[in-house]
């Protein structure tokens, strides 16, 4: 089984949407017990199924239209992705998680746990830098993907 899988998604040229990567990049500077893999995935559609494929765990940051506050952040499962469905348009990107989360389903491919931390952007325009928020946020992000890791090792 290969290790737990940190992935970052979105586009970092289009302002907040690129907090997932940039939780990523800030990741691979740290040290990370050994079981753990960080990625920065961009916007990988329903390619998402190849970098999960073979995961015991995947943690998933990434900018999603939640209607709150910007820079905040809520933890989802793989089952809470469902249950909201694409209709609600949760992830920014045209095939996001939860189509490919669904898809899996549809074709019976086997998926690890899987948790999502879904940042709230403020502005998706153009631009390499996340909003002051959003950028307020990245720590807690983090502290909140090293619980969950610390989580997974008890």
């Amino acid at each position: 089984m290969k290790p737990i899988l940190i992935l970052g998604l979105g586009n970092p040229l289009q302002g907040d949407d690129g907090v997932g990567c940039r939780v990523a990049q800030e990741l691979e500077q740290r040290a990370l017990p050994d079981n753990v893999e960080v990625l920065e995935g961009g916007t990988p559609g329903i390619g998402l199924l190849n970098l999960i494929e073979g995961r015991a765990r995947v943690i998933i940051v990434d900018a999603a239209e939640m209607h709150i506050a910007p820079g905040e952040f809520r933890r989802l499962t793989a089952e809470h992705l469902v249950l909201t469905g694409s209709a609600q348009q949760l992830s920014l990107h045209r095939s996001g998680v939860v189509d490919a989360l669904a898809l899996a389903r549809q074709l019976n491919i086997p998926l690890p746990e899987i948790i999502f931390l879904g940042v709230q952007p403020a502005c998706i325009e153009w631009c390499d830098v996340l909003s002051p928020a959003v950028q307020a946020a990245v720590p807690r992000v983090i502290a909140a993907i090293l619980d969950e890791v610390t989580t997974a090792d008890r």
